[in-house]
């Protein structure tokens, strides 16, 4: 399914706070515009997966992330994979520092600019734990796909990320006269400590947006292969056009084929006379034919088994038509199914012979 979307908008829309994401994981801000761009000449090329047009900001975001990940794996001396037993964190520890007041740092109240200079100070990969972790709401599982790491390294590249931020606010930032936040004292007393990094962190960058320095550049040759696709609409139309009709033929041609079907039993008429039907015994064949059977059967003469016939086939004329249909039903079973499919000559002077013994015995 190809879609049809203004990109030139989108960006104009988008690319703002996608480049704000980008360069939370990217310091250098001409990098993070170039992967902003490469992102949305990916989405255009393969903007027939979207399904949903609502979900095409999370869409795109996922692409943007996806490619800010693998410029790092890329071009980062720093390692996402290996990790020491000692680096497992401790999770007591951790736990432990939240009730101290001084242990937590986000007591205080920092701009963005400052906790955006906190996470550029991690390396790449923990940059990278860290903001899939408390911006992204990843879990270690997850980032663990993501990175092609371990749970653990995954654990152990969280604890020194959060470890880093926060001797870098407390040795470059804070002042005597940083202000402190009543809510978050709040949570340091009743243990929620844990609860202020994310919430920090997602509060100072949810509307996080830095505006391009350059518009979008699709190249000539993608833009022609989009152009050029046809719209899922009229596609979709003449597939079911199509499938429907060589349906029909099939199943007709199915039906045709069948020696059991309506068309192949019925009669065929004659051309030179329409009244006749092809491959029927006629009325005079039937006559010849019961006429032989009684000869046969009853051991008749041909001469008694014609006067017989001749009896009965007047009888037949002065009667009713449904006393003439149920005569010749059972006359009907004695003609036997090999029966003569041509009259002899004979049988018409038979014929001649039946007036002449009529009359005979009428007198």
């Amino acid at each position: 399914m190809q879609n049809t979307f203004n990109w030139q908008k989108i960006y104009l829309d988008y690319s703002p706070k996608l480049l704000g994401i980008c360069r939370r994981y990217i310091p250098d801000i001409y990098t993070a515009e170039d992967i902003v761009q490469d992102s949305f000449i990916t989405a255009i090329q393969k903007n027939g997966q979207l399904n949903n047009e609502k979900a095409l900001f999370a869409w795109l975001k996922k692409i943007v992330v996806n490619n800010a990940l693998q410029h790092l794996r890329k071009h980062s001396k720093d390692t996402f994979v290996t990790t020491e037993p000692s680096e497992i964190p401790d999770t007591y520890s951790e736990m432990d520092h939240s009730f101290h007041e001084e242990k937590n740092i986000f007591i205080y109240d920092f701009t963005r600019e400052e906790l955006l200079s906190s996470i550029d100070s991690l390396p790449s990969h923990h940059r990278s734990v860290f903001n899939l972790y408390f911006m992204e709401n990843h879990s270690h599982a997850e980032i663990s796909g993501l990175l092609g790491i371990t749970v653990n390294t995954s654990k152990s590249h969280l604890l020194r990320a959060k470890k880093s931020v926060q001797q870098y606010l407390l040795n470059n930032v804070l002042q005597k006269d940083t202000p402190k936040k009543k809510l978050a004292q709040l949570f340091v007393i009743f243990g929620l400590g844990g609860l202020l990094w994310a919430q920090t962190f997602q509060n100072a960058f949810v509307d996080f947006k830095i505006s391009p320095s350059k518009k979008l550049d699709v190249p000539s040759d993608i833009i022609s292969k989009v152009s050029i696709l046809p719209s899922s609409n009229g596609s979709l139309k003449k597939k079911a056009i199509v499938t429907g009709t060589v349906l029909v033929i099939i199943t007709i041609s199915v039906v045709l084929s069948r020696p059991g079907n309506v068309f192949s039993t019925m009669p065929v008429v004659s051309d030179e006379n329409p009244d006749k039907i092809k491959d029927g015994p006629t009325h005079k064949e039937e006559a010849v034919s019961g006429m032989e059977r009684l000869q046969n059967s009853q051991g008749l003469s041909a001469k008694e088994a014609t006067f017989q016939a001749s009896v009965h086939n007047n009888k037949l004329e002065t009667e009713t038509p449904e006393v003439k249909l149920k005569e010749k039903q059972h006359l009907n079973k004695f003609i036997s199914k090999d029966s003569l499919t041509e009259v002899p000559q004979k049988v018409v002077v038979v014929k001649k012979i039946i007036k002449r013994d009529t009359i005979f015995v009428e007198k």
